[in-house]
């Protein structure tokens, strides 16, 4: 006994599809089958190329890190903290707030 399956696909993906078939002389219905085989004998899906480029990690020049590391200097508090933490909490929540002041 066989089974009959049903697809949606893209109309382009469906043309180019049966062409690469016609070129390999093999049907729709091979097609299908190669895919259960494969199904069975990986215990998963074939997985397309993909297009997505790999991400690349870019170092920084001296002068972005100079600058980098200006700006994340001028986010500092640059205050002692005592090893109290509610004692240190209050004493960074002053020091924000008169950073604060003295900017506005």
């Amino acid at each position: 006994m066989s089974r009959m399956v049903s697809a949606r696909i893209p109309d382009a993906l469906f043309d180019q599809g049966c062409a690469r078939l016609e070129e390999l002389g093999a049907t729709q219905t091979q097609l299908v089958k190669a895919a259960f085989d494969y199904l069975l004998a990986e215990r998963s899906l074939p997985h397309a190329p993909s297009s997505k480029k790999k991400a690349v990690r870019k170092e920084l020049s001296p002068e972005q890190r100079r600058l980098l590391a200006a700006k994340l200097s001028s986010c500092q508090l640059g205050i002692d903290i005592p090893s109290d933490v509610a004692y240190a909490k209050k004493v960074a929540h002053e020091a924000r707030e008169a950073k604060y002041e003295a900017v506005s």
